[in-house]
């Protein structure tokens, strides 16, 4: 292979949100530079979340809660630019229907359909089409799950060996160089992919604010968005698919979603 004019390190932190709740159920890839991610500025991030516990999925307008997930989500958005992010909408309970035909073959083929194939998809598709002169080096890290890993699959394997081999088969110029677990409060990528993820989630689903977890959690989305623009922008911006039985992900506009949840939201 020919050297390239240029290599990126690069760090995409993967999570996913939803799975055996409602709808939607959602896997999501956020890719930053690790030039970006290693500056000082957000480093000292990883000193606060040690102190306060942050999941979108509990928050309910916790003032310390709120204010460190106000300060990670603001760091991040001052070079909003350099962070890639892709999310997939799948239909578990298509999966779940599809499997019955095979289950007595492969007893967990719904797990592994969602924890194997669909998380590929997700990183590949970050690290694709970056041009022919640059190459990336790649890590990937996942929250510490038992779910990604049992007797019979390991999705930090998986997307080690898969996506260097979809590499090479597809002409593409990255390199996984290592995928890894990640307990909860040790990596700020792990807590800021929780968070967008949660948002993201917030925004499909548009929930009425008749509840308070719901009222705080639509309240601080709309005040990150009309106060920050790179955030807003950052927002409409990702690549967000949705799968529903079909052969191919389907790509769908998530401003969409977002003029939807801001017209419902706007009193905030």
């Amino acid at each position: 292979m020919e050297q390239p004019f240029s290599v990126l390190d690069m760090m995409v932190f993967f999570d996913e949100s939803g799975k055996n709740q409602v709808k939607p159920h959602l896997m999501a890839g956020l890719a930053i530079p690790a030039k970006y991610y290693n500056n000082e500025k957000i480093q000292q991030l990883n000193e606060k979340i040690k102190e306060t516990k942050v999941h979108w999925t509990e928050y309910d307008g916790d003032s310390k809660e709120r204010n460190t997930i106000w300060r990670i989500i603001n760091t991040f958005m001052e070079h909003h630019n350099f962070l890639k992010m892709n999310v997939i909408s799948y239909n578990q309970s298509k999966i779940e229907e599809s499997s019955k035909k095979i289950k007595h073959v492969i007893e967990d083929i719904a797990d592994q359909t969602i924890f194997m194939k669909f998380p590929e998809r997700i990183v590949y598709g970050l690290l694709r089409k970056f041009g022919s002169y640059v190459h990336i080096n790649t890590n990937i890290y996942i929250e510490d799950d038992t779910k990604y890993h049992n007797k019979k699959y390991d999705l930090r394997t998986q997307l080690f060996q898969q996506l260097n081999i979809q590499s090479i088969y597809r002409g593409e110029r990255f390199t996984v160089t290592e995928a890894e677990y990640i307990p909860k409060q040790t990596e700020v990528g792990i807590e800021l992919v929780d968070l967008l993820l949660g948002m993201v989630r917030s925004i499909i689903r548009n929930d009425s604010p008749d509840k308070r977890r719901n009222r705080e959690k639509n309240k601080l989305i709309m005040k990150l968005l009309l106060s920050n623009s790179n955030f807003y922008s950052f927002i409409k911006n990702i690549s967000y698919f949705e799968w529903d039985n079909s052969p191919t992900l389907v790509e769908v506009d998530f401003e969409n979603y977002l003029n939807l949840f801001m017209n419902s939201n706007f009193d905030y």
